[in-house]
């Protein structure tokens, strides 16, 4: 009776898919099980990719070899098969035991193992010749070993690279850096590559101007802009957005160094913890970099059909008095759009062209059927003209908003943990020194638990200079008025592309310059600006007042600066 037979390939790293080793595996092993006359087919071919054998990652829980050993501990391939692999460091290169304990596991299960490499079949059900399990063990240490070394070697030559640069070495440590970078092969130093550095500014620039990321890729693949692969087979492909969302991230453009590591069986690195700073060559400005930050942060809020166009200028700002939920934007009709009806006299077909845009807000949770009872309706152009005349009214006054004490606060709160920081590491350095000395049980808890405090403040420390990060990218509320005032014109422009840009930036200055905006069940809007003591109202007509919040303990005394005329 024929056999059936399985093809067994794995490489170590995921990076390793990039290479054709797969490829390779899979066509050797499917002309070996041809000669031999096994019976095949696709669906009998395991590939564990990035499942290191060194690590035992190929034989753990998830992975598809772990799978075959399972059922065949089961008894499934009791009537006989075959697994067919390169050699057995595939399987294993955990040492000379465990490649012997998985051989006697397949052979008593009915599994016939069989290498192609070196022509070597150990049949299921018969015992193994001792000169197979001499050959088995010498062939397993050997590749142990000379994995271990190879991991070694590799962790101590990156060690000391990551070390040298910590100490001031500039030159580069591979010939892969990023993309707008080259190495002088002569001086190993880092160059920058011009033009494709004026690139990368130039995807700042469009990002900060409102362009979202598939309409930068659009523009770079129109004007046949060659994309930075490094392999050639995928240069073909064009940009994309996961790349310009490495390049808007990835703070080697500030010239910052963070070496990262990827465990074998992971798709995504994870940072050492270290960053060196002027590493690399900066290619982008602190405050460039910094804005995009912010920008990114504020644009997790956009989302929905509305955003594409931007014809809601509100969204992710006005939020429902009633329950706090967001409210939904229900566009009715578009300008332009033509709509058929029939006569109410006679029922003739008719056809009418709109001649204004009619939207509404309405609260989510309540037009989902939810919990919330406000149910009432707010016509959205009425509202934007409203919101839009007073924030145009306001911006043109020096006294509306003060300065945002935002970088001060996280500057101070900084300090003072890395002022605690720099104690306990103190302590935790003396608790050490002290225990090598004389061992006590007391002194080396408070150790262990001065270096989990270091760790939890370490964390904290990062999230911190992070939001440090974002509030310096924030501009000031000055700066956000005066784009709101120079993209007034524009708003109603013919030109679409011009209309669109105003709208994206005046989304973002409202975005930033209001800090609360509730309808409620009254249809009436209630508006509060960050830094600033203004409050602004809107009735169901769009009839406005702007006031202040003079109260003694704060609260809302109406002193209204202006009243629109109805």
């Amino acid at each position: 009776m024929t056999l059936p037979a399985w093809i067994y390939a794995r490489f170590s790293t995921m990076e390793q898919s990039k290479g054709h080793s797969l490829k390779r595996q899979i066509n050797e092993g499917r002309a070996f099980i041809e000669r031999m006359g096994w019976e095949h087919s696709e669906q009998r071919e395991i590939v564990d990719e990035g499942k290191s054998a060194f690590h035992g990652a190929n034989r753990s829980e998830g992975s598809l070899l772990y799978e075959f050993e399972q059922k065949a501990r089961k008894g499934h391939f009791n009537n006989g098969a075959v697994l067919a692999v390169e050699n057995l460091d595939r399987l294993t290169r955990q040492g000379y035991e465990e490649a012997i304990d998985l051989l006697r596991l397949f052979t008593k299960n009915g599994v016939t193992v069989a290498t192609w490499h070196d022509n070597q079949i150990y049949e299921a059900g018969k015992r193994i010749d001792m000169m197979k399990v001499m050959s088995v063990i010498l062939k397993a240490e050997l590749a142990r070993e000379e994995s271990e070394k190879k991991s070694l070697r590799t962790r101590a030559s990156w060690s000391n690279k990551i070390e040298a640069a910590i100490n001031g070495d500039r030159r580069a440590m591979t010939k892969i850096l990023p993309a707008w970078l080259q190495r002088n092969d002569a001086t190993m130093q880092m160059e920058v590559i011009e033009y494709r550095a004026g690139v990368v500014n130039e995807i700042y620039d469009w990002y900060i101007s409102g362009r979202g990321l598939p309409w930068i890729v659009q523009r770079l693949n129109e004007r046949k802009e060659a994309s930075w692969a490094y392999s050639g087979k995928d240069r073909g492909a064009g940009w994309n957005t996961a790349y310009l969302h490495k390049i808007l991230t990835n703070r080697s453009v500030l010239g910052e160094f963070e070496p990262m590591s990827r465990p074998r069986s992971a798709l995504h690195e994870m940072t050492k913890g270290i960053v060196v700073q002027n590493f690399y060559p900066q290619i982008i400005t602190a405050d460039k970099f910094h804005r995009v930050q912010q920008l990114r942060a504020q644009r997790v809020k956009w989302g929905g059909q509305a955003t594409k166009t931007m014809n809601n200028l509100l969204s992710g700002i006005a939020r429902c008095a009633t329950c706090g939920g967001a409210m939904y934007f229900e566009s009715q009709q578009k300008a332009g759009r033509k709509t058929g009806h029939k006569s109410r006299v006679d029922g003739r077909p008719l056809e009418y062209v709109a001649k204004t845009d009619r939207s509404y807000f309405r609260c989510n949770s309540a037009r989902r059927g939810h919990t919330c009872t406000n149910k009432t309706r707010i016509r959205y152009e009425t509202l934007e003209k409203a919101i839009l005349d007073c924030m145009f009214d306001v911006a043109m006054k020096d006294t509306t908003f003060k300065p945002s004490d935002e970088e001060a606060k996280l500057s101070i709160s900084i300090a003072e943990l890395s002022r605690s920081l720099e104690t306990k590491r103190e302590q935790m350095q003396r608790g050490s020194e002290n225990l090598l000395e004389v061992f006590s049980k007391s002194l080396a808890l408070r150790v262990a638990q001065l270096e989990a405090e270091v760790e939890a403040d370490e964390a904290q420390l990062e999230i911190l200079e992070r939001q440090l990060d974002l509030a310096r990218g924030a501009l000031r509320p000055e700066e956000d008025t005066d784009l709101l005032i120079a993209a007034r014109t524009a708003l109603q422009s013919d030109d679409k592309e011009e209309r669109y840009l105003a709208r994206v930036q005046a989304h973002q200055s409202l975005t930033r310059l209001i800090r609360e905006m509730y309808c409620n069940s009254h249809a009436e809007t209630n508006v509060t600006l960050h830094n600033s003591d203004v409050h602004i109202f809107i009735d169901y007509d769009g009839r406005t007042v702007i006031a202040t919040f003079e109260g003694p303990d704060g609260e809302l005394e109406w002193h209204p600066d202006q009243e629109a005329a109805e």
